[in-house]
């Protein structure tokens, strides 16, 4: 399997947060990743790779140069987020509509292009909460492909509707699920699936009673495929940020540290702020480093050198130029599909990006013969956010903001480039060898 069809079922099968995690430990497991937990003391060994999952939803994992401690110079940190715009279901989902319909009651989950989930197959997908053998055990879940779609309202019927129209998310957006001839508002349809889904996929015999609690979201079920006239363009959902998720652990797995630490951290909820236990604002990152230093025997001295000597790649994918829109970019620097990784500036900080960072993302980029673009935002537009700037801000080290330049950024359904993939991976592997 090539390297673009391993990216495609990855992104196919991360539906939420908690698949994304899950993916990347079987290719850590698979690559003989040890798991950890941040309960219990870390005993570590050189040579060898670990990791540890908090909330289920973010991963950090890092493999130790097999040198002596004192030779250790460093953390080499490569971070993406696990978490995609998508609509969570809310407690008791199900309304009975029009006396004939079942809908779900959802909330948004990030910021949406809310026109591209209409006439979409979604699924129901997420974790779930057990009570097994007097503990609380979590499952990643879903339901079957195309539970709900959001259907679009007839032009007959608003003949305003190619003019720009506002679409509600309470009234406008939910999801349908079934149809009902004898609703019953006591009915949990989405609690009965669930039970089916997961007895069905971890051989189980679950009841409705064990299930606790669960974070459900709708998402789009449709496969990652390849478009254009040479298949030069990669369409799915989840591009952003998983196909960087995908990049940095391939470049874990691939590559043997030789004096850095190298820490692969995918953090959740970068979609809405990242101001979660899980989020890159939290304490994960600082606590995982600390915890490998408390592992490795190194004292505060020592740890504190390493952190000076060590430096974060913040991987979160960026707008390429628009075919139609090209106005929308900024005049000079325009990044476009297929001509390489991304390098981001933003005056206000929004991007980590300074010259030392960037020259040492340019030095990488020269030695191994990887294409480099620059982004900015139009001066007239505010542009996004992503995790660089916060994960600084929890452990101070120079950081880069980079990503692969994609159209249709938080559309249900994006696109980029399939060269480009090919060198964000390069990069993390030049990055994880220096």
């Amino acid at each position: 399997m090539g390297i673009i069809e391993e990216l495609m079922c990855f992104l196919d099968s991360g539906l939420t947060c908690y698949h994304a995690v899950r993916e990347v430990e079987k290719k850590l497991s698979e690559a003989g990743f040890t798991r950890l937990s941040e309960k219990q003391t870390w005993e570590l060994e050189g040579g060898h790779g670990y990791y540890v999952v908090r909330n289920d939803s973010s991963i950090a994992a890092f493999r130790v140069p097999k040198c002596n401690v004192n030779e250790i110079k460093g953390f080499h940190i490569f971070a993406a987020h696990s978490d995609s715009p998508a609509f969570k279901l809310k407690e008791r989902p199900e309304m009975a509509k029009e006396g004939m319909y079942v809908s779900l009651n959802t909330e948004k989950y990030g910021g949406m292009i809310l026109s591209t989930w209409l006439d979409r197959p979604l699924t129901i997908a997420g974790r779930a909460c057990v009570e097994e053998n007097g503990r609380i055990v979590s499952y990643p879940v879903q339901l079957k492909d195309n539970t709900c779609l959001i259907p679009s309202l007839a032009i007959h019927l608003n003949r305003e509707m190619n003019n720009g129209i506002a679409l509600n998310p309470q009234t406008d957006m939910l999801p349908l699920l079934m149809m009902c001839f004898e609703p019953d508002p006591k009915e949990e349809v989405i609690k009965t699936m669930l039970v089916k889904a997961l007895n069905s996929q971890y051989q189980k015999q679950f009841t409705e009673e064990d299930i606790l609690a669960s974070d459900l979201f709708a998402e789009n079920s449709q496969k990652a495929t390849l478009a254009g006239a040479y298949d030069e363009f990669i369409m799915s959902a989840r591009f952003d940020d998983l196909a960087c998720v995908f990049a940095g652990a391939e470049g874990m797995r691939a590559q043997e540290p030789q004096q850095y630490i190298n820490v692969l951290a995918v953090f959740d909820n970068e979609e809405v702020g990242s101001l979660t236990r899980q989020g890159a604002d939290s304490t994960f990152l600082r606590d995982t480093l600390e915890a490998i230093g408390d592992g490795l025997k190194a004292d505060w001295g020592l740890y504190r050198i390493w952190k000076a000597d060590s430096f974060l790649l913040s991987a979160d994918n960026a707008h390429a130029c628009h075919p139609n829109q090209g106005a929308k970019s900024d005049p000079v620097n325009r990044p476009y599909l297929n001509a390489g990784i991304v390098l981001k500036y933003h005056g206000g900080q929004k991007y980590a990006t300074d010259a030392y960072s960037a020259a040492v993302v340019k030095k990488l980029c020269k030695a191994q013969d990887i294409p480099y673009q620059i982004y900015t935002n139009r001066s007239d537009i505010a542009g996004g956010s992503t995790i660089g700037n916060l994960s600084m801000a929890q452990v101070s080290v120079p950081a880069a903001d980079i990503g692969l330049p994609q159209l249709a950024m938080h559309s249900s359904y994006e696109t980029g480039g399939t060269k480009d993939v090919a060198y964000m991976i390069a990069l993390a592997k030049a990055f994880y060898a220096a």
